[in-house]
């Protein structure tokens, strides 16, 4: 282990001057890692409204200076998808996917403004820094310097840049599914986001994503008599939604350890900390102890949400107005299920637990999981450069608790894996849809440097 974060050091060191020499450069200078993931988060593209098309242009005009043939759609105006292809011999090709949207931020509460990308100690602040606009560019980067090396591809390369995948994918790679399902045809892997190396307690592991939770959204909505606020009434849409919401905390959701959680959690277990490294080798026995999963959740929530189906409230809505009860009020739950779970069955025992006349509960989102074979070209590529670089470090398939548009193409039968080639700490993780997201001069080198070895792995032999 000490020796695999030696060689991180070392090459951190070596390489940053690579990565930040653009910085102050001439201007026929190719752009640096650095600048381009700046020039990128800069473009603001917040989901809603999303406005992706502000992303797909800016690799347009990349592509456009080095002669690259390319396509750029839009789903509905501003929703753009942007796509090229470099082609090879007549093995399987291998798609590099990222979403251009990114969730919004709440300047005030950001250190740095999330949409400027400054570059402070080290480090590129910003929304989209970690998710999912790095990823872009470290596929970007491999992608162009495949394309400059002018050497004979075993396969396809697609870069792959899509729109709406933090509201669901509708408008991107759902969209091109539907309406351009020949740009997926002869594509044999699709390398997109959700695992990473995680460093936990001076330990690092590798996870590469291969399945993930199931999403299913609801919407809870009360009725009841409306009026003045100066007289409320038992039977208000806002009393009637806060009663409904505390039935929803109170919902034992069962906790078990589905196959791909177990094998993860043995895994990493050698590695914990005490009691961690013992409990963590018996999964069904912790995920049966109540009292031990409330220990998990304080320790490492993300490990939690690997045994148990969770629902999340994350949107309110009542009335306009201070002094008038409304009619209706509202309430939008994130609920991620167990990768077999049946979203009908908890849309059932929801409803159920939450039944009371003037409630309705309806599901906005859901969608399978499906799962990839780690018996598979791309799966094994990351697992040799890898396994390459840092000869003592676990690579481990990994269930992710959130979701991404890699379900999409399991359900064509097309393999999909979730990597970034990132080292990150719990803290930085937590930058991640929350406050002062951002990403080390270290893991965009990182980032840079293992994608292409990665990229040359699967076309160059």
């Amino acid at each position: 282990m000490i020796k695999s974060l030696r060689m991180f050091i070392t090459m951190t060191i070596f390489g940053l001057s690579t990565i930040i020499g653009g910085l102050g450069a001439n201007q026929n200078a190719e752009p640096s890692t650095v600048e381009l993931v700046q020039q990128y988060i800069q473009l603001d593209t917040s989901n809603p409204p999303g406005m992706e098309i502000r992303g797909a242009r800016f690799f347009a005009d990349i592509f456009e200076a080095r002669g690259i043939t390319y396509e750029m759609l839009e789903s509905a105006p501003g929703r753009a998808n942007i796509w090229a292809r470099l082609e090879g011999g007549g093995e399987p090709g291998v798609l590099l996917l990222h979403h251009m949207d990114v969730v919004p931020a709440d300047a005030s509460r950001w250190q740095y403004p999330p949409f400027e990308a400054k570059l402070v100690d080290g480090r590129v602040h910003g929304r989209g820094a970690l998710d999912n606009k790095s990823t872009g560019i470290f596929h970007l980067q491999a992608f162009l310097a495949l394309h400059k090396a002018g050497k004979p591809l075993s396969r396809d390369v697609v870069f792959m840049a899509t729109s709406d995948e933090e509201a669901g994918g509708k408008q991107g790679v759902g969209w091109l599914v539907e309406h351009r399902p020949d740009v997926f045809e002869g594509i044999g892997a699709v390398l997109n986001e959700g695992g990473y190396g995680a460093l936990r307690e001076g330990k690092l592991s590798f996870g590469i994503e291969v399945t993930q939770k199931l999403p299913l959204w609801l919407k809870i909505t009360a009725s009841g008599t409306p009026g003045h606020g100066a007289v409320p009434r038992e039977d208000s849409a806002p009393r009637r939604l806060v009663r409904a919401l505390a039935k929803l905390e109170q919902i034992p959701f069962q906790r078990r350890a589905v196959p791909a959680a177990s094998d993860y959690l043995r895994r990493i277990a050698k590695d914990a900390p005490e009691p961690w490294n013992k409990r963590l080798l018996v999964p069904d026995k912790l995920a049966a102890s109540q009292a031990m999963m409330a220990e998990l959740q304080a320790y490492d929530h993300r490990l939690y949400a690997l045994l148990i189906n969770t629902c999340a409230l994350t949107r309110l809505k009542g009335s306009s107005k201070i002094n008038v009860v409304p009619p209706q009020a509202s309430a939008e739950v994130d609920c991620r299920l167990l990768p077999d779970e049946d979203p009908d069955k908890i849309l059932a025992i929801v409803s159920n637990a939450l039944i009371e006349e003037g409630i309705s509960v309806e599901a906005t989102l859901s969608f399978g999981a499906g799962s990839s074979s780690t018996d598979n070209f791309l799966y094994q590529a990351l697992e040799k450069v890898l396994t390459s670089r840092y000869p003592e470090t676990p690579i481990l398939p990994k269930l992710n608790v959130g979701f991404t548009d890699s379900h999409f193409f399991r359900e064509q039968g097309i393999a999909a894996y979730g990597f970034s080639p990132l080292i990150m700490t719990k803290s930085e993780t937590g930058g991640v849809h929350g406050d002062n997201e951002s990403i080390s001069l270290e893991n965009l080198q990182l980032g840079t440097e293992l994608t292409l070895e990665i990229l040359r792995e699967l076309v160059y032999r």
